[in-house]
């Protein structure tokens, strides 16, 4: 026997974001320390951003506002 709601599921996310709004947050890594908070803005916002090298020092992340899971510390 299953309980009730047990074979609900919630409907995925969307592949694409609907929004073209984003947010671009730029990153020097030359800079002590920015390579570790870049990781931590990529694991608050998970799926819900791209990172884009710019050149060999120069890091851009894009994400989408309201997809942030917790804020990084």
């Amino acid at each position: 026997m299953t309980r009730k709601g047990d074979g609900m599921r919630l409907a995925p996310k969307p592949l694409y974001p609907s929004s073209l709004e984003y947010v671009v947050i730029l990153f020097d890594l030359r800079l002590p320390g920015t390579a570790g908070r870049l990781d931590r803005e990529r694991a608050a916002w998970q799926a819900q951003c791209n990172i884009e090298a710019l050149d060999e020092n120069h890091v851009a992340l894009l994400a989408w506002p309201g997809g942030a899971l917790r804020l990084p510390r």
